[in-house]
């Protein structure tokens, strides 16, 4: 089995199937053999896992998300992330797939503890559509998870659909990866606006995955052109943004393969998706 590294888990809105055309332009941009990579709103972090598996160092990333996802890359990058305790929580998972469902919610509603980190990808990674789970401080916001689903006699689909995706088995063996791969990148769980406040260097690139406009379910959004506007006061880099429309008239519509998409699969169109440089 490859032991390239690959995102934890689906994601709504994760680039995984077309990190490397993404990946592609931002080498390609790239003004120098020492350039520093900016990931920002990372998510579950395709672009910056592409960049390390086509051998970027992952002292030369800088990643950030203001969601759990921030606070899971942070701990993955510095080192922190505790397997031991991410282990116990695979291991308390139910055998029965039809139960992991009401295993789940229940979690989901205690308070979190001290290894609430740890828990976030088992969380994630079950979570119905993909759909972003993050903690408010409190409590897991947006946590709906999946049945698990065997097909009728009639049923198009034949194969079972389940709870977790990918598998607590396959989970494990991804973070166990990630966990030795991605040591040493950078990662702030803060606002975007913020990382302004600081030098953002002219020899680095720079890719933002927005929230999509007019998608909802997401933990934040933000002003994109807002964003521009005063990312140009600040830095001369290369600037890079996705969105499901062009946002000017130097954008790339990218291949998007796979099914049309949408939960329930019904959609008539695939998603576009668009990649523009400012």
């Amino acid at each position: 089995m490859s032991n390239l590294m690959r995102v934890p888990c689906a994601y709504q809105g994760g680039k995984q199937r077309i990190a490397a055309q993404i990946v592609d332009h931002l080498l390609e941009a790239s003004p120098g053999p020492d350039s520093k990579f900016y990931d920002l709103c990372c998510g579950s972090a395709a672009i910056s896992i592409e960049l390390i598996n086509r051998g970027i160092e992952p002292s030369r990333i800088i990643m950030l998300d203001l969601s759990s996802w921030g606070d899971f890359w942070s701990s993955i990058g510095s080192g922190s992330f505790n397997m031991n305790a991410f282990d116990n929580i695979l291991a308390g998972l139910p055998i029965d797939k039809r139960e992991f469902k009401a295993h789940l919610s229940a979690l989901s509603a205690l308070p979190v503890g001290d290894n609430g980190i740890e828990m976030y990808p088992v969380l994630q990674a079950s979570s119905f559509g993909g759909k972003q789970i993050w903690y408010n401080g409190e409590r897991w916001i947006n946590a709906c998870f999946r049945d698990y689903w065997e097909p009728t006699a009639t049923s198009v689909r034949r194969s079972p659909a389940n709870p977790m995706q990918p598998s607590p088995t396959e989970l494990r063996r991804r973070v166990n990866i990630l966990v030795n791969g991605m040591k040493g990148v950078t990662c702030y769980k803060m606002d975007i606006m913020e990382i302004l406040n600081t030098p953002i260097p002219n020899s680095s690139v720079v890719y933002v995955d927005p929230p999509y406009q007019s998608t909802t379910g997401y933990s934040y959004g933000f002003d994109i052109m807002l964003f521009v506007k005063r990312f140009r006061e600040v830095s001369k880099a290369p600037l890079f943004i996705s969105e499901g429309v062009p946002l000017n008239d130097d954008a790339l519509q990218l291949t998007f393969g796979g099914a049309n998409g949408g939960i329930s699969g019904v959609r008539k169109r695939k998603h576009q998706e668009w990649l523009s440089r400012f």
